[in-house]
């Protein structure tokens, strides 16, 4: 008889965990695609799409504001940077499947992010230098995101949706890495090779648990030389290839373990004509931006972007 009694208890908890961890798990989950790939430099500013998991492919709009600067001149062994700026990003997941009786919900993130940080380039010879930094991302997103394919009951686990997807919700993401760059002229192109290892903490609203690992940037590219000179300053092309690498704790809530760019840039040296703070700002050139990434199946998109950018080694 005890054993009876007992059995249809441990059957009710093991249901009730799965329950738990499959809503705790898509709204981790989307929200992590959507601060990881703001905050990352290659999938920043862009639209992409994620493999399924328990409903369509999810699909994420990001515009990215955020910029650096770098104090001292080009030749200065140590150049210090600050970072700074703000971003939105959009992430919807339609016919999602949360044990909801069947019913296949539709799950909407708006959410608006600050991002600030700060670091160094050491530059101890011509062609290599090192940078370390440390950023950090404040992500808000709205209420009001969730769109149910059946009405929310008073049920204590249609309570729990409603907190996850339908209250707003802080997302936090905490950056500290260090890396190389080596660039050097061959055969009279400028070149540039970067490796940048991050540590990646994320933090969720909610009582969600964090989530924190290592993810590893690769790029290679090179400058043509002058094709045009536009009111007497030059005008060039850049050519690159990036790889993004995660680890599988960081992978796992991402949703794809590598992701492999190709692009091109346009880039226009106006920073001669800028004549204020002494001339802080003559390495700046306006650029515009063409790339597309892949990770096999399970991350596809393309970012089209025009900035300012400095020189940064």
């Amino acid at each position: 008889m005890s054993f009876k009694l007992r059995y249809p208890m441990i059957a009710l908890v093991v249901t009730s965990l799965s329950y738990a961890s499959t809503l705790e798990d898509t709204y981790q989950n989307l929200l992590a695609k959507s601060i990881f790939t703001s905050n990352n430099i290659y999938t920043s500013s862009g639209w992409y799409e994620f493999d399924k998991t328990n409903g369509d492919k999810p699909d994420l709009a990001n515009a990215n504001f955020v910029g650096s600067y770098f104090f001292g001149d080009y030749s200065d062994r140590y150049r210090p940077f600050v970072q700074g700026g703000f971003g939105f990003t959009n992430i919807q997941q339609n016919n999602t499947n949360l044990d909801r009786g069947g019913s296949l919900d539709d799950i909407e993130f708006d959410s608006i992010y600050l991002k600030i940080g700060t670091g160094c380039n050491f530059n101890p010879y011509k062609d290599t230098s090192f940078i370390v930094g440390a950023s950090a991302m404040w992500m808000s997103s709205d209420d009001d995101n969730f769109h149910p394919q059946t009405p929310l009951s008073s049920s204590s686990y249609d309570k729990r949706v409603e907190e996850l997807f339908n209250q707003k919700s802080d997302t936090q993401l905490y950056d500290i890495y260090g890396g190389i760059v080596y660039h050097p002229t061959i055969s009279g192109y400028k070149t540039q090779f970067d490796a940048t290892l991050h540590y990646i903490d994320m933090e969720f609203d909610h009582d969600v648990d964090s989530v924190d690992g290592f993810n590893l940037d690769l790029r290679a590219g090179f400058h043509t030389h002058q094709l045009a000179s536009l009111m007497d300053l030059p005008v060039w092309m850049e050519f690159f290839t990036s790889a993004t690498l995660l680890d599988s704790d960081l992978s796992d809530v991402v949703g794809f373990d590598s992701a492999f760019t190709l692009g091109t840039s346009i880039h226009w040296k106006v920073g001669p004509m800028i004549h204020i703070f002494d001339d802080a700002f003559k390495d700046v050139d306006i650029s515009g931006n063409l790339q597309g990434t892949m990770s096999n199946t399970d991350f596809q998109g393309w970012k089209a972007t025009v900035s300012f950018s400095l020189v940064k080694f």
